[in-house]
C-alpha cells in the first residue's frame, strides 16, 4: 500500500461502519485474503477500487472503472499492466494495492468478497511524525 501505507505502520481500522454501508470506491479495507491469495497472513490492506455490478478493467496504465478513467493521486505510480473488463460479481469487491507495480491484489488471485471485510482503515497513528487520518 506504498507509498499511503509503509512497512511498520500502525492503523486503527473501524468495523462498525460495514454493517451500514457496504465499503466504497476509494475506500482502504483490511480483510481476509480470499485462498487464491495465499497469503500466509490472517488480513490484508488494499484499496477498493470497483464494487458489485460495476466493470473495471486496466489499459495503458490507467485504471477505468465504467470506462471512466479513476483519479488515483494517492498511487506510487500507474499500472505497468492491462487488464480485460471484468464485472465485479454481487458480494465481491476489485481490490488493489496503491503500490500498482508491486501489489498483489485483485488483478493477480480475483474478486474479494464483500464478507472478508473486516474493517475500514481510517487513522494512522504509528508512526507518530505520520500520524492522521486515511
Amino acid at each position: 500500500m506504498e507509498p499511503t501505507l509503509r512497512p511498520g505502520d500502525r492503523i486503527v481500522a473501524e468495523k462498525v461502519v460495514r454493517w451500514f454501508h457496504p465499503p466504497r470506491p476509494g475506500d482502504i479495507v483490511v480483510f481476509v485474503p480470499p485462498p487464491a491469495a495465499a497469503a500466509g497472513t490472517p488480513a490484508l490492506v488494499k484499496r477498493v477500487v470497483a464494487g458489485p455490478g460495476q466493470v473495471v478493467a486496466v489499459e495503458r496504465g490507467r485504471v477505468l472503472v465504467d470506462g471512466r478513467p479513476t483519479a488515483e493521486p494517492y498511487v506510487a505510480e500507474p499500472p505497468a499492466y492491462d487488464l480485460p473488463p471484468l464485472r465485479v460479481p454481487e458480494g465481491h469487491l476489485f481490490v488493489l494495492g496503491d503500490n500498482r507495480n508491486r501489489s498483489l491484489d485483485s488483478h493477480v488471485w480475483g474478486f474479494v468478497p464483500v464478507e472478508s471485510v473486516i474493517g475500514r482503515a481510517v487513522f494512522r497513528y504509528w508512526p507518530v511524525a505520520r500520524i492522521g487520518g486515511l
